[in-house]
């Protein structure tokens, strides 16, 4: 089968990204644009059009009226994903040899621009729920003991990466870690890939965004939480702590020649949607029978994970003995697609596309999976193995360039780490360039394992010796 005819293909329910459900929600005039002559709007930089660093242009315009209606000082669209866009940041925050404060679940592309750049990042670990496995939302005094670790004035500390909300949809209050990091002078880069529905909805009792809440740097996956194509994001910036020329040096760098005039089309319009009076009352209206679907699932004693955001519907599958890939592979195979299996639970993402069948669907297959899978006795959480705060034992981009050879996971204790291992989805790195994979690591992904089959039997790059 050709990968044309694949993308034709029919699912029962598509609860995956992008949140459009397979075009269901999208733009109304991205819509009527798609239904032209097929590649007619395919269009280069022509002067009318320009680019997201253009000075004039159609692009120029839509971002600076944008970033006029937020309070920004800038918006920029991006067609390589909230990744290139999180990766501009970075390299905007840091120079070479400088040091980023982030958490344990920072996302891939940072880990890879880190090393291509030779920033060096500081990990500290979060908050973890023996419940289910996941990273708890960080809190001031979380933050505040994290700050207390670090020696500032020998750490060349320039920036504090956040995630919020997490892929799962945990979210806390970021206005008071924002403050607190804005009081030792440093910029602040909030990755709100799984957020970006947040800035439009203050009146649905949603987190705060990170753009409200004075981030400096946001960037926003607009596949992922707004209603637009694959691979479109937009970045956000305000404030005086990260120079603006660097900012744009630094797009400049990482972003295509060649934009998609399409993918650009569908930045524009996936904000304008939400803009729209008419179309935000639809969307929010979405938002309400997602907290509804949340409410009548709990009613019927499924075993379900609350988080801050109602488009994640979290199933807690270890309740009953299940693990989140075995219940993913039946959901699959019966043509229920979920987002993200983990150890303990699956994750759904409803998107902004009406779900009016998603409930009896879901209750009726989820009878027929306890009924056809085997169960564990006691499926318990994992603890995670960082200390509070932690750095690689070799500068990462030095890590990543050393002379290596590539080993079975299994003999790699007390090895030096020099690869990424990084399951995805969720694209959260277990093991990062310069690391050291002590018995505690070691044991931690061997135990994932069991579960994952993405680490079983795997090989790795170590640093030779």
């Amino acid at each position: 089968m050709s990968i044309s005819s694949f993308l034709t293909k029919k699912f029962l329910k598509s609860l995956f990204f992008p949140a459009h459900n397979r075009g269901a929600a999208l733009p109304k005039k991205l819509v009527k644009l798609l239904k032209k002559q097929p590649g007619y709007w395919d269009l280069p930089e022509l002067p009318e059009i320009g680019s997201p660093l253009s000075q004039s242009g159609l692009i120029a315009k839509t971002q600076i009226e944008f970033s006029e209606r937020f309070g920004a000082k800038g918006c920029f669209f991006g067609v390589n994903g909230a990744s290139g866009l999180i990766q501009s940041a970075v390299i905007a925050m840091a120079n070479p040899g400088e040091t980023i404060l982030m958490p344990r679940n920072v996302h891939i592309s940072v880990i890879k621009i880190c090393a291509m750049q030779n920033i060096q990042p500081i990990f500290f670990d979060l908050d973890f729920s023996s419940e289910n496995g996941h990273y708890k939302p960080i809190t001031k005094y979380w933050l505040k003991n994290v700050f207390k670790k670090i020696n500032f004035n020998e750490k060349k500390v320039v920036g504090v990466i956040l995630v919020s909300p997490s892929y799962q949809g945990f979210a806390g209050d970021l206005r008071p870690l924002i403050d607190l990091c804005h009081q030792k002078n440093l910029p602040v880069l909030v990755d709100e890939a799984h957020g970006s529905y947040f800035l439009f909805c203050e009146n649905l009792n949603l987190p705060k965004s990170a753009l409200v809440s004075n981030a400096d740097l946001v960037v926003h996956s607009l596949h992922k939480s707004l209603n637009g194509l694959t691979q479109t994001a937009a970045l956000w910036y305000k404030g005086d702590l990260v120079n603006e020329q660097n900012l744009i040096k630094s797009i400049n760098m990482l972003q295509t020649t060649s934009p998609s005039s399409l993918l650009l089309s569908s930045c524009e319009e996936s904000i304008k949607d939400w803009l729209n009076k008419k179309s935000l009352s639809q969307y929010q209206k979405r938002i309400l029978e997602a907290k509804s679907i949340y409410k009548k699932l709990i009613q019927k004693n499924i075993p379900l994970i609350e988080t801050q955001d109602p488009l994640k519907i979290v199933l807690n599958t270890s309740k009953v003995g299940i693990d989140g890939f075995t219940a993913d592979n039946f959901f699959y195979k019966n043509g229920l697609i979920a987002e993200l299996p983990e150890m303990m639970t699956l994750t759904f993402c409803l998107g902004f596309a009406n779900q009016k069948d998603f409930l009896s669907l879901f209750v009726k297959l989820w009878n027929k999976l306890l009924l056809n899978s085997k169960k564990f006795e006691a499926l318990k959480a994992l603890q995670s193995p960082f200390n509070l705060v932690q750095e690689p034992e070799i500068q990462i981009g030095n890590a990543w360039r050393s002379e290596t050879r590539i080993i079975p996971f299994s003999q790699s204790l007390n090895k030096i780490s020099g690869d990424i291992i990084c399951p995805y989805p969720p694209g959260i790195p277990l093991i990062v360039p310069g690391e050291k994979i002590d018995i505690d690591r070691f044991n931690w992904i061997n135990n994932q394992s069991l579960w994952n089959k993405d680490l079983l039997n795997f090989n790795i790059r170590v640093i030779k010796t």
